[in-house]
């Protein structure tokens, strides 16, 4: 049986990210998505990324028709302001799904804002609580625990308050840990004991974009397939790694 993954994220006219990855890791994982856009970026090697909210009524159209389908799991992307936040929170109360993600996007890679900062503030407080997994990085995960960027605290700590906030799992992303040669992602549930998985760095991995989307629409696809969580937080992430691997620049020998 196929499954039906609802995403919900802003578009990236450069490809790299956004909801375009998303589809393209529903498409891989043979599930199949329905799509909500809530921004439309402009995003490019030379100026600033542009960001325009699609309007409320649209937004809520789009939420009000995915109401109409059965959807096994979902994944929340970019909600660029406090409007956006409202709808989401008005569909999550009304939709029949108890495996949905948030990935709380916060910034572009290259620190640009992606939601106003009362839009944050809402997400945390009013979505956060009704999402079975939230999948910050460090950087993330201290801006929603309202921590300053450069605050030092220990990753399954740092994990642990995030899961205070109300979700049922908290995964804190590993990419920004210092270790030069590894990257560790931490999945911490209720009643559980933590789940860690640990990943080679590949030189130049950082280097490419979407792989925060990537993950999460994986997860999605791997939960809605029946696999527990943290069996489709791993398959996920191995799905990512040979992603990062394929987009590297390959050495063709011009010497």
């Amino acid at each position: 049986m196929t499954r039906a993954i609802g995403l919900i994220a802003g578009t990236d006219s450069s490809g790299g990210a956004g909801i375009g990855a998303d589809q393209t890791t529903i498409t891989d994982h043979q599930c199949i998505d329905f799509s909500v856009v809530s921004a439309i970026t402009f995003q490019n090697s030379v100026t600033q990324p542009k960001i325009y909210p699609v309007p409320h009524n649209g937004l809520r159209s789009q939420l009000n028709d995915l109401l109409q389908e059965k959807i096994d799991s979902i994944k929340i992307g970019m909600l660029p302001d406090i409007e956006a936040v409202e709808a989401v929170e008005q569909f999550l109360s009304l939709i029949e799904c108890d495996k949905v993600i948030l990935d709380p996007v916060k910034s572009t890679s290259s620190g640009y804002k992606l939601i106003s900062n009362d839009g944050w503030k809402a997400m945390v407080d009013r979505i956060l609580p009704k999402v079975q997994l939230v999948t910050p990085n460090i950087p993330e995960a201290l801006a929603l625990l309202d921590m300053n960027h450069d605050t030092v605290v220990d990753h399954l700590e740092l994990a642990e308050k995030c899961l205070e906030l109300g979700s049922n799992s908290i995964l804190l992303k590993g990419g920004h840990f210092a270790d030069p040669k590894s990257s560790t992602d931490i999945l911490v549930s209720e009643g559980q004991s933590p789940s860690k998985f640990r990943y080679e760095r590949m030189p130049g991995g950082t280097e490419v974009r979407g792989t925060g989307c990537r993950l999460t629409s994986a997860i999605a696809c791997n939960w809605a397939n029946g696999q527990a969580l943290h069996e489709a937080v791993g398959n996920a992430g191995k799905y990512v790694q040979e992603y990062i691997r394929n987009s590297l620049p390959t050495d063709r020998g011009l010497f």
